[in-house]
């Protein structure tokens, strides 16, 4: 399944500010617009690092192009 991430429209918020629980390992989430299967929709992505989570949203400070992520690369999603 290929996800494109259009814009970060909340984050990164540290899991230990939250009221919802969080996957285990998470520690950051992100609210993204995101495109799945053709469907734009508003949807938590979860990070163990900080500086990783930054990245996403310092991409959108420079571009306008979606990140593109190709979920099934990822074993922990699988």
């Amino acid at each position: 399944m290929i996800v494109k991430v259009w814009d970060v429209l909340e984050g990164p918020i540290a899991v230990s500010d939250l009221d919802d629980e969080a996957p285990e390992g998470a520690n950051y989430v992100m609210v993204c617009r995101a495109e799945i299967d053709g469907v734009m929709a508003d949807d938590n992505f979860w990070f163990e690092d900080f500086d990783d989570a930054y990245e996403w949203e310092s991409h959108f400070k420079k571009s306008i192009e979606p990140l593109v992520i190709d979920m099934d690369s990822y074993d922990a999603y699988n």
